[in-house]
C-alpha cells in the first residue's frame, strides 16, 4: 500500500506500506502491526499518531515533525531521526538500537523500556526528556548539555560524552562510579 499525502482519522492493521512519498500528513491516525521497511519519506508530519507493533528498520526520517506521537513495541533499529522535531512523543517498549538522533530537538519526550544501545543523540535540544528503564549501553551524548538528564533507572554503560557536559547529570550510585572513572578519578579502598 502506498501512503497518500494527507491522512486523517484512518485506522490501519497488518499493511505494508511500499514506495516513495514526496510529502505526507498524517493526523489522528493509527496504525496497528504495520511494516514502513520499504517506504521512503522525503516529508512527513505527524500529530496524534499512534504506531503498535510497527516495524521501520532502517528508514530514513530525517527532518521530519512528530507532534503527540506514540511508538509502542515497534523495531525502529538504525532509524535516522537526525535533525527532527519531537513533542510530546512516547517510545514505549521500542527497540531502538542504532537510532539516530543527532541534532534533534525534543520537548516532552518520554523513553520508557526501550533498547537504546548504540544510538546517538548528539547534539540534542530537549526540555523535559526522560528514559525510563532503558538501556542506552554504548550510547552518545556528545555536544548535549545533560544538566537535569535523569538516568537513574537507566542502564549507562560506556555511555560516550563529553565530560564538560556532566554537569548536573542525575544518576544512581552505580552509576556515579562510572561517572567518577569518566572523570580520571581514581577510587581506592
Amino acid at each position: 500500500m502506498k501512503l497518500d499525502e494527507y491522512i486523517e482519522n484512518r485506522e490501519y492493521y497488518n499493511e505494508e506500506f511500499v514506495g516513495y512519498c514526496d510529502y505526507s500528513e498524517i493526523i489522528n491516525s493509527f496504525f496497528v502491526n504495520c511494516n514502513f521497511t520499504k517506504a521512503s519519506f522525503q516529508k512527513i508530519d505527524l500529530n496524534e499518531v499512534k504506531f503498535d507493533k510497527c516495524l521501520f528498520s532502517n528508514l530514513e526520517l530525517m527532518g521530519h515533525s512528530y507532534k503527540n506521537v506514540v511508538f509502542d513495541n515497534s523495531n525502529l533499529v538504525g532509524v535516522n531521526f537526525a535533525d527532527s522535531y519531537f513533542e510530546f512523543v512516547e517510545f514505549k517498549n521500542c527497540n531502538l538500537l542504532y537510532v539516530n538522533f543527532n541534532g534533534a530537538n525534543f520537548k516532552n519526550v518520554i523513553f520508557e523500556n526501550c533498547n537504546l544501545k548504540e544510538s546517538s543523540f548528539d547534539k540534542i535540544k530537549w526540555s523535559k526528556l526522560l528514559y525510563e528503564c532503558c538501556d542506552l549501553t554504548n550510547s552518545e551524548f556528545y555536544n548535549t548539555v545533560m544538566k537535569n538528564l535523569d538516568f537513574r533507572t537507566s542502564t549507562i554503560t560506556n555511555m560516550k560524552v563529553n565530560i564538560n557536559n556532566l554537569k548536573g547529570v542525575i544518576v544512581n550510585y552505580e552509576q556515579a562510579l562510572y561517572i567518577s572513572l569518566l572523570l580520571g578519578i581514581v577510587i581506592k579502598p
